[in-house]
């Protein structure tokens, strides 16, 4: 495969018009010029035509992106960088021309992560076909600062193998190059590419395709979402000649394995985590029969729940109609994320894959959770004086059905059936 022409296709006011509102539908704050979504559209057609002006005299330069810092679980920070709302346009461009060509052509059908039509579900379905095949030996790795460490040289030159255009090529060079803005100094990099800036994720999958398609020639099963990945065997001799493989091939890159975030599962007896779920090995149910689970993580659960204390203060009025708008998002988004494993569980089994993995335990989850949210809105709900002791006594007052808004899934086997949000 070589892409030709790209270049020319940023070229028309359309495509970068398209490619604003996409920026725009994915909000964020605006880069070191101070430029942000709503002043950039303020004055939309000018800008767009100023844009594509430079683009078709090539006098267009990247902006240095803006580094802040967000917090990570381990308590750690994790740099951003943060484009121009400009450099995003142009860079959500190349990702509407890229996008189609790598996805039909180039990239492996187990990398999942930052792909259309792909992600969480599909991770799941390719792990539980795994499992349920006899593949209960896995390689859970991390790459080590991945998105800090990829090395530009390389990138490129692997870039170059599908892209011919040599302008498409310079531009793409320029935003790894163009360094970050930090307490007003401006630093240049010499690997990496920023997390935040809308291309990396593209870039990023282009560059461990080649790791994807390596363990495939040597016919390894795994599954990857960005630089998060899973190598499956059948026994330890197997997973053993995996591991040589992946750190050589990743030594070729320029990268190597987070070796404190990467063990080997010997999922007979181990459990592991992904993507936020935990799967908790093999085991015997009273029936004598093999069994397996899969659960949302604890660090999910707490952070739930503390996203909703957060929503619900004791001290704030409001009316109910507020009240759930409040919860509501927070509600749908991390239980439509837990039950994924439900809905992968059936699309296997649709396509003659018997399950073993039994879904109760999410059930059970899910109802401590709803119980959780009932309590802290039963709380809110009283305007005046709010207090644990008054909650009890009004808890028959408003029953159960009346307050609940948890996004209901009934749990049974592998079946989920989504309801409707009860307000």
């Amino acid at each position: 495969m070589k892409l030709h022409s790209v270049y020319g296709q940023l070229l028309f006011d359309r495509k970068l018009t398209a490619s604003f509102k996409e920026v725009k539908a994915n909000k964020g704050a605006g880069g070191i010029d101070g430029e942000t979504i709503e002043s950039y559209e303020s004055n939309l057609e000018e800008n767009i035509f100023d844009l594509l002006g430079r683009l078709r005299n090539k006098e267009y330069k990247p902006s240095p992106v803006r580094r802040v810092y967000i917090p990570k679980k381990d308590g750690k920070m994790r740099p951003l960088g943060i484009p121009t709302i400009e450099d995003r346009i142009v860079q959500q461009s190349l990702v509407n021309i890229l996008q189609p060509k790598l996805e039909d052509t180039l990239f492996h059908n187990w990398s999942v992560g930052y792909r259309p039509n792909r992600g969480v579900k599909r991770a799941l379905q390719i792990i539980l076909w795994n499992i349920e095949s006899g593949y209960n030996y896995i390689y859970d790795a991390d790459i080590k600062g991945f998105f800090d460490n990829i090395p530009h040289k390389s990138l490129m030159r692997i870039l170059k193998k599908y892209i011919s255009d040599r302008t498409a090529l310079g531009l793409i060079e320029q935003f790894l190059k163009v360094g970050y803005m930090e307490d007003g100094k401006v630093l240049d990099i010499e690997s990496g590419t920023p997390q935040g800036g809308v291309i990396s994720p593209l870039l990023a999958n282009t560059y461990l395709n080649e790791l994807d398609w390596e363990l495939d020639l040597n016919g390894l099963r795994f599954v990857r979402y960005a630089d998060d990945f899973l190598i499956f065997a059948k026994s330890k001799e197997e997973i053993q000649k995996a591991i040589a493989i992946t750190k050589a091939k990743l030594k070729e890159l320029g990268l190597e394995i987070a070796e404190g975030k990467t063990k080997v599962v010997n999922f007979k007896k181990d459990d592991f985590d992904f993507l936020g779920f935990t799967f908790q090995h093999w085991s015997i149910d009273k029936k004598g029969k093999p069994v397996f689970f899969v659960v949302p993580k604890e660090e999910s659960i707490k952070d739930f729940r503390l996203k909703i204390k957060k929503k619900t203060p004791k001290k704030l009025t409001l009316d109910k109609v507020e009240w759930v708008n409040r919860v509501n998002p927070i509600i749908r988004g991390k239980i439509n994320y837990y039950v994924l494993v439900i809905d992968a569980i059936k699309e296997n089994m649709e396509l003659g894959q018997k399950s073993h993995c039994v879904t109760r335990k999410i059930r059970r989850i899910l109802e401590s959770l709803d119980g959780y949210i009932r309590k802290r809105l039963r709380v809110a709900f009283m305007h005046k004086h709010p207090s644990q002791n008054k909650e009890y006594k009004m808890r028959y007052k408003w029953n159960n059905e009346s307050s609940s808004l948890l996004s209901s899934y009934h749990v049974s086997g592998c079946i989920s059936t989504k309801q409707t949000v009860q307000h």
